[in-house]
């Protein structure tokens, strides 16, 4: 598309659309042209003028010109409003005639205030976007608010300045309740549904778990632990329900044993996002509930997507399984 193409195209519509939208598709078209510069610096190609004319302006912006200057594209905005001179202007309406005067001749007077007009104007997008977090959002974080808030929250060095698994972008509605000291079993349910964007999600608490009995503690009969009903214990371990939790995800289809399995990164990165949300050494199990139709037959082929072990059963398919996907030991 040419640069007469496009100015005769958003020229056309130009005077129904506000500065704010204006501005945006200025950026998403210079993206075009430098798709490796970010949008601070195409919003640094755009050169703000103001309108001279002493009518009565029905819009934000009179023009929009994509321009070429030794190979480099610019975008020249003249404004309507917020100007030295103008219908818009403070000024008494003897300046404003002057610079008329300069737009028919030589323009000198017209180019030398424009560059005051200039470094006024190029504020207004920046002041109406602070106060909108959508427009400024940036999926690194590295936007000002989202710094701000990742701070404050104290999460920004665990995500943000280290290189971490987790898609942070899909926590941040949940900042909230990641930064509670202690998270319940419906917090993170809620929060690995969302993550995960997985509805059927179960937290079974209270697991059995095997614990070994460390020498120390085991009964020397005669010497020590060997108190009857206080400190004698006879075995080498016992079970406890206190530190061991189940993630179910239900209704899980035939992807998802891949994706929760070794042969994927989706299972380290699960992992990290467990030990940030609870941030307490406790042992759970990662427990895929697949249905009967939903289970396949193993396939021996060369580039096959069938993992015996994995993903696929051999034998007749007689009802749901769990299947075990990750066992992650307190310490």
């Amino acid at each position: 598309m040419t640069l007469e193409k496009i100015n005769n195209d958003l020229n056309k519509k130009i005077r129904n659309i506000k500065l704010s939208q204006v501005i945006r598709i200025v950026i998403v078209t210079l993206k075009l042209y430098y798709p490796e510069k970010n949008e601070k610096s195409l919003y640094n190609k755009i050169i703000f003028k103001a309108n001279p004319s002493l009518s009565f302006q029905k819009s934000d912006v009179s023009t929009l010109v994509f321009l070429e200057k030794e190979e480099k594209i610019f975008v020249e905005i003249t404004l309507n409003f917020l100007s030295i001179f103008g219908s818009q202007s403070p000024m008494p309406t003897h300046y404003s005639e002057l610079v008329l005067k300069s737009v028919e001749s030589d323009k000198i007077l017209y180019d030398f205030l424009n560059l005051f007009n200039h470094h006024l104007q190029r504020f207004v997008y920046p002041i109406w976007e602070k106060h909108r977090y959508y427009v400024q959002f940036q999926k690194d974080l590295n936007d000002t608010f989202s710094r701000y808030i990742m701070s404050f929250l104290g999460l920004r060095m665990n995500f943000v300045d280290t290189e971490s698994k987790i898609n942070i972008t899909r926590l941040l509605c949940y900042t909230g309740l990641l930064n509670m000291r202690f998270q319940s079993a419906n917090n993170i349910k809620s929060i690995l549904r969302h993550y995960l964007s997985h509805e059927d999600i179960e937290i079974i608490e209270f697991i059995p778990e095997k614990y070994n009995i460390p020498s120390w503690q085991k009964t020397n009969l005669g010497f020590e632990n060997s108190y009857l009903g206080k400190n004698i214990l006879i075995g080498d371990s016992v079970t406890g329900r206190n530190n061991k939790f189940h993630i179910v995800l239900r209704n899980s289809k035939f992807e998802d044993l891949k994706r929760y399995s070794f042969l994927s990164e989706k299972i380290y990165e699960f992992e990290e996002l467990i030990a940030f949300v609870i941030q307490e050494p406790l042992s759970y199990e990662l427990v895929i509930h697949v249905k009967k139709e939903e289970q396949k037959d193993f396939i021996l082929q060369k580039d096959s997507d069938f993992h015996l072990g994995v993903n696929c059963w051999i034998g007749e398919k007689m009802r749901d399984e769990e299947v075990i996907s990750i066992r992650k030991i307190g310490e």
